[in-house]
């Protein structure tokens, strides 16, 4: 094989991993938030609640296109039921950490984790 050829494949191998490396820290694999204290229900944009993170509860959402019921437990909160089409809210699982979200488009639901714990310092002076 030629010097150029293997230049080449290096550097597509070099952009295919740069960019599988973004997908997962943008996904938030490589980089998790920190541990969220509140899951708050936005409905159409605007905040309908805030709830702790810390005390197990189950509560239904109701909108103007329908109802899902979210459940608080463990830390972590969850769509475990809804009357949506697709119920894709329903399958994107637990969240706990800062800035996940679970979104129902149908209901103009989003379920966002907040909060936390502030960082010790945020600046560090000589």
């Amino acid at each position: 094989m030629s010097d150029k050829k293997k230049i080449k494949y290096d550097i597509v191998f070099i952009v295919i991993a740069l960019c599988a490396a973004a997908v997962l820290y943008f996904s938030g694999v490589l980089s998790p938030g920190d541990k969220g204290a509140y899951a708050v229900i936005y409905i159409d944009g605007r905040e309908n609640g805030r709830y702790a993170l810390d005390a197990d509860d189950s509560f239904v959402v109701k909108t103007d296109s329908g109802e899902n019921q979210v459940v608080i437990s463990g830390g972590k909160v969850s769509v475990t039921d809804a009357d949506c089409p697709d119920k894709l809210c329903v399958k994107q699982g637990e969240i706990d950490r800062q800035g996940e979200t679970i979104v129902c488009l149908p209901h103009k639901l989003v379920v966002e984790i907040e909060g936390g714990a502030p960082p010790e310092f945020d600046v560090i002076s000589k």
